[in-house]
């Protein structure tokens, strides 16, 4: 009698420890950005082992606008732009994703220099259903005024503060007339 009674516990233990880890794998509290990234010719377009793929230009609506009324192109920039300078016309919007995986701690902290907007800061976790796989995180910036601005980033640990190992990253924006 003791014996059914230790497989129905071990039976229990396993189902509630399975719908842990199904509840563990959603992706609740960030959504993708659903505009399709694009590459300046000025830009160096070598894609590092780390970085999503390049891809063309298009244009999408500007968040929180009617679609119909507005519309710009988006620059993507990922870690192959570290330490570079990105050229853009005015009137466009820079898409900048970085890999992040927070279940090691780590995450990005950014900054932008006065006149340059964050309007999104998202991380997006991997759809492939593995607890601890990383994904990545994403900033849309927006220049004010044609101008020169920075933005750079630190992946680190809150608790810890910055530390002399952690990975940055940073780049200069330089805002020309269309």
């Amino acid at each position: 009698m003791r014996t059914t009674y230790a497989f129905a516990l071990i039976g229990c233990v396993f189902i509630f420890a399975a719908g842990l880890m199904a509840g563990c794998t959603g992706t609740a509290g960030t959504a993708p950005v659903t505009e399709t990234p694009a590459v300046s010719p000025a830009m160096d377009t070598t894609v590092a082992t780390t970085a999503s793929p390049v891809q063309p230009a298009s244009t999408a609506p500007v968040a929180g606008e009617n679609a119909s009324s507005a519309t710009v192109t988006t620059l993507f920039v990922n870690a192959t732009s570290n330490g570079k300078i990105v050229t853009i016309p005015a009137g466009e919007r820079v898409l900048v994703r970085l890999n992040e995986n927070p279940t090691t701690g780590y995450t990005w902290n950014a900054t932008a220099s006065k006149g340059l907007e964050i309007i999104s800061d998202s991380y997006t976790a991997p759809d492939n259903g593995l607890i601890g796989a990383g994904g990545y995180h994403e900033w849309i910036l927006s220049p004010k005024t044609v101008d020169t601005y920075t933005f750079n980033a630190v992946s680190l640990r809150p608790w810890e503060g910055a530390q002399p190992t952690d990975e940055k990253f940073g780049f200069v924006l330089l805002v020309t007339k269309d």
